[in-house]
């Protein structure tokens, strides 16, 4: 069995939490067992890597607290377009959700449940670990609509970055400006700029 749990590690980028394990029908009792032995080692509260595992933060942050979303500056990141790499995560959490665990780790938005999901897409982190963050449309309407969150020569140049990718679209991005009720604000924003 420890071997299959090691197999399953393995593909999972080396590491695994006793849910994960659950869905293949394994005991989570394996893996005490397992870091008793010194097989696999215990990171965090329910998170077991193995040696080679290769520590990513945004990927454990995400592990832990899995109702949260990567935006804003950390978005842009996953994206590369910006150059400076985040001093603090941006996450976003519905308004429900109370961020008490991590709200001194992370910059905090929190958004209503009617457009949470939107725009919600997986994007690597620049270990190769897939989480949960927004699309480039969504990213540049938080960005105009948290004006703050980014000095305004930055917000210039990185919405700019983001208008010249294959990746945006920006039919979408004006859909979601209505839908986050700032499509005026978007609008104005866009002609200012191009």
């Amino acid at each position: 069995m420890i071997n299959k749990i090691l197999k399953i590690m393995k593909k999972n980028n080396n590491i695994i939490t006793p849910s994960q394990l659950e869905t293949y029908g394994i005991s989570r009792i394996y893996l005490s067992k397992m870091e008793k032995e010194g097989i696999i080692e215990k990171i965090e509260r329910g998170i077991y890597v193995t040696k080679e595992f290769k520590y990513d933060e945004y990927y454990i942050f995400q592990l832990k607290y899995p109702k949260t979303i990567f935006s804003h500056n950390t978005s842009l990141y996953f994206y590369e377009m910006t150059e400076r790499t985040p001093i603090r995560m941006d996450v976003s959490i519905s308004k429900n959700y109370n961020p008490y665990r991590f709200k001194d780790l992370a910059d905090v938005y929190r958004i209503n449940d009617e457009i949470f999901d939107l725009g919600i897409t997986y994007k690597k982190t620049p270990l190769g670990m897939k989480v949960r963050t927004y699309n480039l449309e969504r990213t540049v309407c938080d960005i105009i609509k948290d004006k703050d969150s980014l000095d305004i020569e930055i917000r210039n140049k990185v919405i700019k970055n983001c208008i010249k990718s294959k990746e945006f679209n920006a039919n979408k991005m004006f859909e979601y400006a209505k839908k986050m009720k700032i499509y005026e604000k978007v609008k104005n924003y866009m002609e200012a700029i191009i």
